[in-house]
């Protein structure tokens, strides 16, 4: 799938939920994928985190190593690498992969994988 949801905790003194379809203002998007991480990180405007990061996966075809970066307050999609399985144009970077461990390090400017296949 490639829809995102928000799980908004109304009260938590209530203990009510409910969930959001995010509908994303950017004309481009990620394409579906299964086994990705979404990190929550600091973009360099803000010192929470409101921004999503995520990698990897897998399609119906290949494993993923394209990153995209989701802005939560404007619901925009930012791809900031592409994939690219072709040694000459990949810069240093993990292989594409899914089923992997993600976390966010160091005040959340960034993101720590670890494993998964290929």
């Amino acid at each position: 799938l490639d829809d995102l949801w928000m799980l908004r905790c109304d009260s938590a003194a209530t203990g009510t939920a409910s969930w959001e379809l995010v509908a994303p203002t950017s004309e481009h998007t990620p394409i579906a994928r299964a086994a990705a991480t979404l990190s929550p990180v600091s973009l360099s405007d803000s010192a929470h985190p409101v921004g999503l990061l995520l990698f990897g996966g897998h399609d119906d075809v290949s494993y993923l190593s394209n990153v995209w970066l989701f802005d939560a307050r404007t619901a925009a999609w930012t791809m900031l690498l592409r994939h690219s399985a072709q040694a000459a144009v990949a810069s240093v970077r993990p292989d594409a992969r899914g089923g992997h461990s993600a976390i966010t390090h160091n005040g959340s400017s960034e993101v720590v994988i670890f494993g998964g296949a290929t």
